[in-house]
């Protein structure tokens, strides 16, 4: 029977899987594998005097290239003797052979520079070391594999490196430019060139921002050299936070962009809770199965402000009752406007009473019954709290308890249970939809918390609406708690908006700029003069950046991720963009 399994499995092993079909070696100026032309240049000679990053031109470049460099460090005490040995053979030639001579200059050149040597490796402490650099291109094309050639050979020039074709050395190049580490004898004479140490860094290759996170989503392309930039905002080894934050004028691809992702992380089956102010996510919503929740006049739809859920405290944690005012008292104060401390006082006590009147103290016991948790028809609702008010307050309140917002004043009766969650708060219009945000920011919050092992997104859009100078400290200062703290519950906080002057209008851009600050990943799509002046004032981004911030094409971003800053084309197959429901706008 072993020997019946051996016959039919064959030879096949894994490395066949990886082998090219053919590889041709006829031609002396290329290597053809799998119907692809490979041809490779050697690096002579370099400009001696060089300050520049010398490969970063054609690393940057968008062609399809393999670069390789190897560095060979050489045994100081030997090559001090031989440069000593040389020196004096040198100079005993120079004063034979007279200044008459026409090779005298490459002699003395010779000498000048085996004795500045000398002198780096004994007084500099620098070291030697030999250098060997090799570039392919590849293409389907002959005739483009010549242009890609030539314009490469131009680039090498513009750097001040003398290039050679390998040819009849095609192999041997093409092997020392893979991932092996064999840099192959037959091309090392050629290209070998000395260097110290001092001149080693410019060389550096590795010049080009890229994010590739090995389980990151797709973002797009890198605008200079078509890189792909995959990023894993959840790669806690990398990042220190999740959160995000998405700036950019209307139209410049922002919203598309953050229904891309909202798409992408579904398929990783991520818990996402979308705040809408614009009812932009409906389309997204349908395709996905997700669950749309509408606050408005015509909505059946219900969330009680009053609500204290479970999830709200985590294990071994208290204070199921003072943790809940600390929140609404800044829901209160939208409706109310700024209250003084007296004002604050006899809120806080009224609330207190209201609570109290359904049987729930600060007890923490007091929120169950039967030994269940309290469900939403055991908590108090607006008319509760109108009932214990007086004076002006009252009357704030009234059009929420029998006015055009009395929708506020219900029983909870939605259920959120599903991966993708739309709060759409489209009808509460633009003048009230900081009441519709604070509610859904709060109960996606409490959700957000329930389980630490679980990855999860909140997108809040028109977020200057909760930190701007329409908000007031505890709603901002609650806003700014989820976005230092949602780390350590395995989520991510996303701001969006295109107001960015109104983001830090509250308290001198105080919590604009923790919330800036807190976000390890920072989206500028195209935006004015205006706004870009107020991130100057708040972020380290250079004139240069702000230039081409503010030249963005549509669909195209620089995205800050942690040091790196990078110029992203955003990218989506056609399938995506009818989930969508648009393009890059």
């Amino acid at each position: 029977m072993i020997f019946i399994d051996n016959y039919i499995g064959g030879t096949f092993n894994d490395k066949d899987y990886l082998s090219p079909s053919y590889i041709n070696l006829n031609n002396p100026k290329y290597i053809e594998i799998d119907g692809i032309y490979y041809s490779s240049l050697l690096i002579v000679n370099y400009i001696r005097e060089q300050n520049d990053l010398i490969f970063q031109n054609i690393i940057d470049t968008d062609e399809n290239i393999y670069i390789s460099i190897y560095y060979e460090k050489q045994d100081t005490y030997k090559v001090i003797k031989d440069l000593t040995y040389n020196i004096g053979n040198v100079g005993v030639d120079l004063e034979k052979i007279g200044k008459a001579r026409q090779d005298y200059e490459i002699a003395a050149f010779t000498y000048n520079d085996a004795k500045y040597i000398r002198k780096e490796l004994q007084i500099n402490n620098e070291e030697l070391l030999f250098i060997y650099t090799y570039v392919t291109t590849f293409s389907r094309d002959k005739r483009d594999l010549e242009n890609k050639l030539n314009k490469i050979e131009g680039m090498l020039r513009s750097k001040g490196m003398q290039s050679k074709r390998a040819y009849f050395r095609q192999e041997q190049t093409f092997r020392s430019c893979l991932p092996f580490m064999q840099n192959d004898k037959d091309v090392k004479e050629v290209t070998k060139r000395n260097i110290l140490t001092n001149s080693v860094p410019a060389t550096y290759p590795f010049l080009s921002s890229s994010i590739f996170d090995e389980n990151g989503i797709f973002i797009g392309t890198n605008v200079y050299n078509n890189s792909l930039i995959f990023l894993d905002k959840y790669d806690r080894n990398k990042y220190k936070n999740s959160n995000m934050c998405i700036f950019g004028t209307s139209g410049s691809g922002k919203s598309f962009f953050t229904k891309l992702m909202i798409l992408r992380n579904s398929l990783f089956g991520l818990e996402q809770y979308v705040i809408d102010p614009d009812r932009e996510y409906d389309s997204i919503a349908k395709k996905l199965n997700a669950s749309i929740i509408k606050i408005g006049p015509s909505s059946e739809n219900y969330i009680n402000i009053f609500d204290i859920r479970e999830e709200s405290l985590e294990d071994e944690q208290k204070g199921y009752l003072s943790t809940k005012i600390n929140k609404i008292l800044g829901f209160f104060n939208l409706i109310f406007g700024e209250v003084n401390e007296k004002e604050k006082a006899i809120l806080e006590e009224k609330i207190i009473k209201t609570y109290e009147k359904k049987g729930i103290t600060f007890e923490d016991k007091s929120l169950y019954k039967n030994g269940k948790f309290k469900r939403t028809e055991d908590m108090p609702i607006l008319t509760d709290l109108y009932n214990e008010l007086e004076g002006n307050m009252k009357i704030k309140l009234k059009p929420f308890v029998e006015g055009s917002f009395r929708y506020f004043n219900n029983h909870t009766n939605v259920r959120i249970n599903d991966k993708l969650i739309i709060a759409d708060i489209y009808e509460l219009g633009e003048e009230n939809i900081k009441y519709g945000l604070f509610l859904f920011t709060e109960l996606f919050w409490d959700k957000i918390k329930k389980d630490r092992n679980i990855k999860k997104s909140i997108y809040l859009d028109e977020i200057w609406q909760l930190i701007g100078v329409t908000s007031n400290k505890e709603v901002a200062s609650f806003i700014y708690k989820i976005f230092k703290t949602i780390r350590k519950y395995g989520g991510s906080a996303i701001a969006i908006t295109q107001d960015v002057s109104d983001l830090f209008s509250l308290e001198n851009g105080t919590y604009g700029r923790s919330i800036l600050n807190n976000s390890e990943i920072k989206t500028f799509f195209n935006l004015e003069e205006e706004n870009l002046r107020v991130l100057e004032k708040y972020l380290n981004i250079s004139e240069k950046e702000k230039v081409e911030v503010n030249s963005l094409r549509r669909g195209e971003c620089v995205m800050f991720v942690g040091k790196e800053h990078i110029s992203v084309k955003i990218e989506s197959a056609d399938f995506e963009k009818e989930i969508i429901g648009g393009g890059n706008n």
